[in-house]
């Protein structure tokens, strides 16, 4: 029996500050400025110059100041007086309140982009040396943005993992078999270049397009006697075979079957076209996405998270336990940004990382048992047992709703 880590992995960016309009927005409805919950640190003059401005009603004219008062109450400062403009400074009229700073929009400057690992026993994925150095540590940080590094592709992502379990194997032994956990994304679900795509099919053998690889008919194919055997996706000639080939060699009726619906199918249809007819497949609808599959053939396991469900991936509070404490470290230029990055990036105890991972099992305990929303948020903050919501926190919840 192979020994199991839980391995929880995602790679973030962080939406960079919203422009005057998001500013002027702040001021009409008086809140505070929220942040989003993922990891890419990010640097600008523009932020720094605001941040580290601490602009009070003193730095703003009377008019100003009485407008302050009608729109935000007591508190609002008018940027313009006190800032140092530079090249990036292009607000003119934002309301804030002294310590509070204008979000500009994603897109400017220069990005630092974050993918790493980490786990509820040694915190991140690292291995150590005989004095405690760290030899292999399996986060890769990128500086993409104008004249810097490449964005982060579905190639960067393999071959982190293919270190990533290096790493794993060498801290842990070749007999501990790790899961990996990763967020429901587009990336993390990237298929290989000749995967099984009904849509890219012409309708008849030849022509325009891509070769697929060969499959096997599954055991749910319409005629039993044509299951599980191997289908081959090109003809004789070499040439990729079309859709009217490979519905009828499964024992497929599409006489009259039109290719393709234009523009669209209609929603939730099975089989108005031939295109959506074999698409609906099992050998077409479940395949095995690049990651999984170099997971897999190394001998360990990996799953992916519901979508819109952050608060299961115990690595996103760690995110955003970085990302607080890096927006207080002032940073005059990009490289002092990067050395902050790191900084805050190595900072975090192992406990708080396991405090976080079972926060997510918290979160799924009250799944089970059938709360959500704000239910389970309130369950989870009250609960007192370990990775488990209480039953007295249950007990109070069925009270409330008895009532």
């Amino acid at each position: 029996m192979k020994e199991r880590k839980l391995t929880h992995a995602n790679n973030t960016r962080q939406t960079k500050e919203t422009d005057t309009d998001a500013a002027a927005r702040y001021a009409r409805n008086n809140t505070h400025t929220r942040h989003t919950p993922s990891l890419l640190m990010e640097y600008s003059e523009l932020s720094h110059s605001l941040s580290d401005s601490r602009l009070n009603d003193s730095h703003v004219p009377s008019s100003q100041a009485a407008l302050a008062g009608r729109h935000g109450g007591p508190g609002l400062a008018w940027p313009g007086e006190g800032l140092r403009p530079g090249p990036t400074h292009h607000y003119k009229d934002a309301w804030l309140r002294p310590g509070e700073r204008v979000l500009r929009k994603k897109g400017r400057g220069r990005l630092i982009h974050v993918s790493d690992f980490v786990n509820e026993e040694d915190g991140r994925l690292v291995s150590h040396g005989p004095n405690g150095e760290i030899t292999k540590d399996a986060r890769r940080i990128i500086y993409p943005g104008a004249n810097g590094d490449a964005w982060w592709t579905h190639e960067n992502l393999l071959e982190q993992i293919k270190y990533a379990i290096e790493v794993h194997e060498e801290v842990n032994g070749p007999n501990c078999q790790a899961l990996f956990i990763f967020d429901n994304s587009s990336a993390h679900a990237s298929l290989p270049p000749d995967a099984l795509r009904a849509f890219e099919m012409n309708k008849s053998d030849g022509g325009k397009q891509r070769k697929q690889c060969d499959t096997i008919i599954p055991d749910s194919n319409l005629d039993p006697t044509k299951r599980g055997l191997i289908q081959k996706m090109t003809t004789p000639s070499g040439e990729p075979k079309g859709l009217k080939s490979v519905l009828e060699e499964r024992g497929f009726n599409v006489q009259g079957l039109r290719a393709k619906c234009a523009p669209v199918c209609p929603f939730e249809s099975t089989g108005c076209c031939m295109a959506r007819l074999l698409s609906q497949q099992d050998d077409f609808r479940c395949q095995t996405s690049m990651l999984e599959k170099l997971i897999r053939d190394a001998g360990h396991e990996c799953i992916f998270l519901p979508k819109f469900h952050c608060e299961l991936n115990p690595i996103e509070m760690y995110w955003g336990w970085c990302k607080y404490r890096y927006r207080q470290m002032t940073k005059r230029n990009f490289n002092e940004a990067k050395k902050a990055a790191l900084e805050v990036l190595d900072a975090c105890p192992v406990e708080v990382i396991q405090r976080f991972v079972n926060r997510s099992y918290c979160f799924l305990s009250a799944y089970r048992l059938g709360l959500t929303g704000k239910a389970a948020e309130w369950a989870v903050r009250k609960q007192k047992q370990h990775r488990a919501v209480s039953q007295q926190a249950m007990m109070a919840i069925e009270a409330v709703l008895s009532s």
